[in-house]
């Protein structure tokens, strides 16, 4: 990416075990290719990897142009082998959610988003049933 394509996104991971490495991920903004009207192109960076790849995916449109790069990054980091934190979270969490497709219609591309939806719903009752029950173990303990 050059001074004219400027990054209109970036995120920094830190490495697992590995003291002040980082890794870089920029995101450019995409562009027609010619000719025009037919492919969208968006570049993907990568900086603090071995070889600081760095890649054009290419897209119908800049929203899937955009929306192709954050898979390609995604796939890219997870496949690095390296334990990448961000903002100090978990170890392999991205922050880059897989995307739900809908190659089999978008009628089961509904279906699976009500699933995750659903199981996201039922997953944060449970934690807040953990914080409850945590929180009256610490009162009677007097912690």
């Amino acid at each position: 990416m050059d001074q004219k394509d400027s990054p209109i996104a970036e995120r920094r991971y830190s490495v697992e075990g590995q003291p002040g490495r980082e890794i870089i991920l920029k995101i450019g903004r995409p562009f027609e290719v010619s000719p025009p009207g037919v492919d969208w192109a968006c570049p993907v960076v990568f900086e603090g990897l071995d070889d600081g790849c760095s890649k054009c995916v290419y897209g119908i449109d800049g929203v899937q142009a955009i929306q192709l790069a954050m898979q390609y990054a995604r796939n890219q980091l997870e496949a690095s082998g390296l334990q990448l934190l961000w903002m100090n979270e978990e170890p392999g969490d991205l922050g880059l959610p897989r995307p739900i497709e809908s190659t089999l219609g978008v009628w089961f591309q509904r279906e699976l988003e009500q699933m995750v939806e659903s199981e996201q719903r039922r997953m944060h009752e449970i934690v807040l049933k953990l914080g409850e029950v945590r929180e009256r173990r610490r009162k009677s303990t007097g912690a």
